[in-house]
């Protein structure tokens, strides 16, 4: 069977961007765009008669968003309607078919992309419904995706600058999308108090940090606190509390002449010996030689 897109000559306002085959094998090859290149982007409005049917699969990934109107998916024998503010997933080599409703044709948002990367995207996100990759997030979810930057990007050029730019944009994407998916209601306004806290240990480094007191202020308990805030920063509360202070540390050995010792004072640190010996495990340098490095 051979795939086959069924398409208008054009919709109303739509955008349609894609790289010239010439120019996406060139890219494939580039250190900075083969492990996630975008082939094709648009937006189709109000798109009656739109179908795809592609029994052998696409040779890219797909990543379809609603916008407005409805529309339907099958994929693995599956068909499920599609309402706006959902994104659904085709990966790449999947036999699908998709299209618009005829009494009600969608709206929606598209990317095509290939490369390494884009299989390790689609495996972190928490898919509502994991066989056929889809996930609810509402309308205020879908515009926060960004993914009309993608074909914006590339409507205006297909050069390294372009290519690049449109794959940050839909990367920009996926991290919407993951931390859309990876957190419940509950979690939300966890996640939203454990930023707090982190952005006034950021503000304050110098303070004293109890676990036990920054968990109470983020509501819930020390081992959430702490999986909570590893998930969002990739370090525990207290080696982040540390990093922030060697950072502050960083700042006023550029900008001051103060001592080493009134330095790891003013950071936090009541024994400078421990603040040197902390700062060159993070930094690979002793105070000393960081200053005298930033000062040549």
């Amino acid at each position: 069977m051979v795939n086959v897109v069924t398409r208008r000559a054009g919709f109303a306002g739509e955008h349609f961007a894609m790289v010239p085959p010439a120019i996406r094998d060139r890219a494939l090859s580039n250190p900075l765009l083969s492990g996630l290149l975008v082939t094709e982007a648009g937006c189709f409005r109000a798109a009656a008669g739109h179908r795809a049917d592609r029994p052998q699969g696409a040779w890219t990934h797909i990543i379809i968003a609603c916008v407005n109107g409805q529309g339907w998916v099958k994929v693995a024998q599956r068909r499920i309607e599609i309402s706006p503010g959902e994104v659904v997933w085709i990966p790449a080599d999947e036999p699908h078919a998709y299209g618009s409703t005829q009494n009600n044709p969608w709206t929606i948002v598209w990317a095509h992309f290939c490369g390494p990367n884009a299989s390790r995207w689609l495996a972190e996100i928490n898919w509502t419904d994991p066989d056929i990759h889809t996930f609810r997030m509402g309308m205020r979810g879908v515009a926060t995706l960004g993914l009309d930057d993608v074909y914006s990007t590339l409507e205006q050029g297909c050069s390294l600058h372009h290519l690049v730019s449109a794959r940050i944009a839909l990367e920009h994407s996926f991290s919407s999308l993951l931390e859309l998916t990876s957190v419940s209601a509950a979690e939300k306004s966890a996640e939203e108090r454990t930023t707090y806290v982190r952005e006034s240990i950021i503000a304050s480094p110098a303070k004293r940090y109890r676990l036990v007191e920054l968990a109470e202020a983020a509501g819930v308990s020390v081992p959430h606190f702490i999986n909570v805030f590893k998930k969002q920063c990739g370090f525990s509360p207290i080696d982040f509390v540390l990093r922030q202070r060697i950072r502050l540390g960083c700042e006023l050995l550029a900008t001051t002449t103060a001592t080493i010792g009134s330095i790891a004072e003013k950071v936090g640190f009541k024994d400078p010996y421990y603040f040197s010996r902390c700062f060159r495990r993070i930094m690979n340098a002793s105070p000393r030689q960081y200053r005298k490095s930033i000062k040549a």
